[in-house]
C-alpha cells in the first residue's frame, strides 16, 4: 500500500471506532463488562490510543508519548467526552505521522520482538491496522450485547 492508502484506511477505521463509541446509548456503558467478556469498550479504546500513540505517532510522527499499558486495561483514564476527544486527536495525529514517513520499506525504528524481527514501516502499519480492526470489532460486539 502507499502512504495515501494507509492514511485513507486509518482515517476510515479510526472513524469506525469513534462511531462505535458514539453509538452507546448510555455513556457509562462503555465501562461495563458482560458475561464472558473481560474487557470494556472504554478499556479497549484506551488500549488502542496507547498502542497507536506508541507504535505510530511516537516513532513515525515524533509525537511524545509515555505509555502505561497496564492502566489502559485497569484504570478509567478518561471521561466519555475526554475519550472521544482523544480518539479524534489520535485520528489527526496518526494521519500526520504517516505523512512524515519517508520510506515505507525502511526498517521500523523500534524493535518489537512480539511481532517479528526486521519489520519495516509498511509491515508495522499493516500489523497495527489489523490490531485496530480486531479491537473495533470487539467494541462493536460489546455495544450490541449491552444495547439490545
Amino acid at each position: 500500500m502507499t502512504k495515501q492508502d494507509y492514511i485513507h484506511v486509518y482515517e476510515r477505521d479510526l472513524q469506525r471506532l469513534i462511531t462505535e463509541m458514539e453509538a452507546y446509548g448510555q455513556q457509562e456503558d462503555i465501562w461495563l463488562t458482560a458475561p464472558g467478556i473481560s474487557n470494556t469498550a472504554g478499556h479497549l479504546a484506551q488500549h488502542l490510543i496507547g498502542n497507536l500513540r506508541t507504535f505510530v505517532c511516537l516513532p513515525m510522527g515524533d509525537f511524545s508519548y509515555v505509555r502505561d499499558r497496564e492502566a489502559e486495561f485497569k484504570a478509567v483514564r478518561f471521561s466519555y467526552e475526554e475519550l472521544l476527544k482523544e480518539l479524534y486527536t489520535l485520528k489527526a495525529d496518526v494521519k500526520t505521522s504517516i505523512e512524515k514517513v519517508k520510506d515505507l520499506d525502511a526498517p521500523y525504528p523500534i524493535e518489537v520482538k512480539e511481532v517479528y524481527e526486521g519489520q519495516t514501516n509498511d509491515f508495522m502499519l499493516c500489523h497495527l491496522l489489523a490490531h485496530l480492526a480486531y479491537h473495533t470489532g470487539q467494541i462493536n460486539y460489546h455495544r450490541r450485547l449491552l444495547t439490545k
